[in-house]
């Protein structure tokens, strides 16, 4: 007869063993590129059992992404590998603002499913070129100011 502590410890292996993950920090989110596309981010910064292959398609329907990887074969996860970090990219191109679901799916592997909201632009973003010359023309005013003040005195 299996005692109980032994039933335990096999309960606990098989459950290990038959998610391909153990509870880390995965992420999946879109990130916003200088050329005002986006591309789909998977980061992993965990013990993970399973290798992330880069995406070969990137579908967008409507407010749907869906981003796929082939599959790969994986071992079996018997051990705890060490802690990683890395992160796996795809280009998902220009986005209208609204609230997306986002899916990174590797078939047999994982699927990571997300929801993420693009925001339109601003009146004046911070880094145009009107705020960089309303910054030139404010430091010129101050600096006057501050030399008519010290020439007064």
């Amino acid at each position: 007869m299996i005692s109980k502590t032994l039933f335990f410890v096999l309960s606990v292996i098989t459950l290990l063993l038959s998610n391909p993950t153990f509870a880390g920090d995965e992420e999946l989110t879109l990130r916003l590129l200088p050329n005002g596309s986006y591309e789909a981010v998977l980061s992993l910064n965990s013990s993970i059992c399973v290798q992330v292959n880069p995406a070969s398609s990137v579908q967008v329907d409507g407010f749907n992404i869906l981003v796929v990887s082939p599959t790969r074969a994986q071992l079996p996860c018997i051990f705890i590998p060490p802690i990683t970090y890395y992160e796996m990219t795809a280009l998902v191109g220009e986005l209208a603002p609204g609230k997306y679901s986002v899916t990174w799916d590797q078939p047999e592997n994982f699927s990571w499913s997300t929801t993420y909201i693009v925001k339109g632009p601003g009146a004046i973003p911070s880094s145009s070129t009107w705020s960089l010359i309303l910054l030139v023309l404010g430091v010129f005013v101050v600096a006057g100011l501050t030399f008519r003040l010290k020439s007064i005195q």
